[in-house]
C-alpha cells in the first residue's frame, strides 16, 4: 500500500472538488486523507481529516456518507482513547470514548454504541 501516493490523489480530488463546490467529493477526499493518515499511525491527523470530512458530508446532506465517516471516526477515537487509557490518563480516555459514543450514535450503529458503553464502563471499574 502506497499511502503517500494515495494522499497525493486525494489532495488532487480535494482541489477539484473545492473548485467545483462539490461537497461530496470534498468529504470523500478528506475521508481518504484521514484513512491514509490512520494507516501510517498519524492518528491525530487522521482524526482531524475525518472530522472535516464529517462536517462536509453533513453540510451537503450526504446522509449515508455521514454515517460511513462516523463509523471511521469511532475507530479512530477508540484508538486514541485506548492510548490515553494505557497512559493511565483516564479523563482523556473517557473524553475520547464519549466521542466514540457520539459518533456511533450519529452512524446509527447500535453494536458500536454498545461497545463504546462497554469500554467506558471498564474505565470506571
Amino acid at each position: 500500500n502506497d499511502y503517500e501516493t494515495a494522499s497525493y490523489f486525494y489532495k488532487k480530488c480535494l482541489d477539484v472538488s473545492e473548485q467545483e463546490g462539490f461537497s461530496k467529493g470534498e468529504a470523500e477526499a478528506y475521508q481518504g486523507l484521514g484513512t491514509c493518515e490512520e494507516n501510517v499511525h498519524n492518528i491525530f491527523n487522521a482524526m482531524s481529516n475525518m472530522e472535516t470530512a464529517l462536517d462536509k458530508a453533513a453540510e451537503g446532506h450526504h446522509d449515508e456518507l455521514e454515517k460511513q465517516i462516523s463509523k471511521d471516526l469511532v475507530r479512530v477515537y477508540s484508538v486514541i482513547a485506548v492510548q490515553f487509557q494505557e497512559q493511565n490518563d483516564f479523563d482523556k480516555s473517557l473524553q475520547y470514548f464519549q466521542k466514540c459514543l457520539e459518533a456511533s450514535q450519529r452512524a446509527q450503529d447500535k453494536t458500536m454504541e454498545g461497545e463504546c458503553y462497554q469500554k467506558m464502563g471498564k474505565i470506571q471499574e
